[in-house]
């Protein structure tokens, strides 16, 4: 017959000849020890921890076989988990990491279970956050064999998904969509659906095929996406998607729907209060209005943008910036600067040249203001970021402000020279169908 958690802890007390005043000590008091041999109340881990060391035996002894408890402490691990996801999510990676090294330290956990994949997965995913890539990798890889061999496919594949993290830094766009292709391979033997993990799967393609300046692709599969959406209705991120139809629209000069896609973004995330997802569509309608010559526009809805999200993202003061040199108020462009903080989080290589696009209207406002050396040196700080990501439209404009800049500057040599890189730049990136 199972024993239960209290009738071990009693049975040991006695065989020790002690107490219960003895074995309880100052760590709890008499009453809730008597409860707890008579089954009447559990333990919290850390009760159970000292009990077990008074009575010289491992944590583990007490759980096994004893479902009830272990449902408990399982529980409690899966709470853990979800404050150490919660603290992630917000950016707060040292704080979840903290929270999981408590699992690991205080729960003896079977290896071969769905609680220790979940810990495991969880673990990678925030080491891979701070760039400990290696230790992230094996534990991510080392949790979807676990739940392979628990049939477990659709937890699987999420969590092999996660690897996308380190070629997603370093702009390896055609490495990302191979770990989507062989998570989809993972998710396929599952007999049950996820819809949610089915259109993140599709979002994140999408995003990759951007990347790689294969918008068409892109904008194939952000539709497909949205057809799940409305088969299911299942609308997760849908604001996005929509969002990013847009982006796509306007990039490719196809602006017949731009309307259209704007409304459904503001809708979904009006609907689900995202205030982020609000502000950075009002960024990308102020995108629009810049390139149409209509900054005044653009103005008021980076405004509402910043009015909106409180922690207002960089890449909107970027934007900010060149809005303010449009409308040929330097001083205002130069103040914007002092709220840009390069984010911790990794950059999609759009969002990564948009940020940095700043350094480029930087030093075309300080030349505006005859500060010629601080001007060329922002710019030319800015073309070492930019270069980054190799060839682009956005290189080739900071090439042809620097050459404005050395114009302004009376060193007409040295603007010929930049003019012309500008020019090649343009050239390979117009062969190449780049967008950005």
């Amino acid at each position: 017959m199972t024993q239960k958690l209290g009738d071990k802890i009693k049975l040991l007390r006695k065989e020790l000849n002690m107490t219960q005043s003895e074995l309880a000590g100052n760590e709890m008091t008499k009453s809730m020890l008597s409860q707890i041999e008579n089954n009447s109340a559990m333990p919290s881990m850390k009760n159970l921890q000292y009990l077990a060391a008074r009575l010289g035996k491992p944590v583990s002894y007490f759980l096994e076989n004893d479902t009830e408890e272990k449902n408990q402490f399982y529980e409690e691990i899966q709470e853990k988990l979800r404050k150490a996801s919660d603290k992630e999510a917000e950016g707060r990676v040292q704080e979840a990491l903290t929270i999981l090294n408590d699992i690991e330290k205080n729960y003896n956990m079977d290896k071969n279970s769905k609680h220790y994949a979940d810990f495991l997965s969880k673990y990678g995913e925030c080491l891979m956050d701070i760039n400990e890539v290696r230790e992230g990798k094996e534990k991510l890889q080392l949790a979807v064999e676990i739940y392979k061999k628990q049939y477990l496919f659709i937890e699987a594949a999420k969590t092999y998904q996660l690897l996308i993290g380190e070629p997603w830094t370093k702009f390896d766009y055609e490495a990302c969509l191979r770990i989507l292709d062989e998570s989809q391979d993972i998710y396929e033997k599952s007999i049950s659906k996820d819809y949610s993990f089915e259109i993140e799967s599709l979002y994140l393609k999408s995003l990759f095929h951007a990347g790689l300046d294969q918008l068409e692709e892109s904008v194939e599969v952000t539709k497909r996406a949205i057809n799940i959406s409305k088969r299911t209705g299942i609308y997760y991120r849908s604001d996005e998607l929509y969002k990013n139809l847009a982006i796509s629209g306007l990039f490719m000069n196809q602006l017949e729907n731009f309307d259209k896609y704007i409304e459904k973004a503001l809708l979904f995330a009006t609907f689900t209060d995202n205030k982020k997802i609000q502000a950075s569509v009002e960024s990308v309608i102020a995108l629009k209005c810049n390139q149409e010559g209509e900054p005044e526009k653009a103005l008021e809805h980076l405004n509402k943008a910043i009015g909106l999200y409180e922690i207002t993202m960089p890449i909107i003061y970027s934007q900010l910036v060149v809005t303010y040199y449009l409308l040929e108020r330097y001083e205002e462009a130069l103040e914007t600067i002092q709220h840009i903080i390069f984010p911790k989080y990794a950059l999609f290589k759009y969002d990564y040249l948009s940020f940095w696009k700043y350094r480029i209207y930087e030093g075309l406002s300080l030349s505006k203001l005859g500060r010629y050396d601080e001007a060329l040196q922002a710019v030319e700080e800015g073309i070492k970021k930019l270069q980054v990501v190799g060839i682009s439209k956005t290189l080739s404009e900071a090439y042809s402000a620097l050459s404005e800049i050395y114009s302004e500057a009376k060193d007409f040599e040295k603007a010929f020279s930049a003019l012309k890189k500008s020019n090649e730049i343009n050239d390979a990136a117009t062969r190449n169908r780049l967008y950005y």
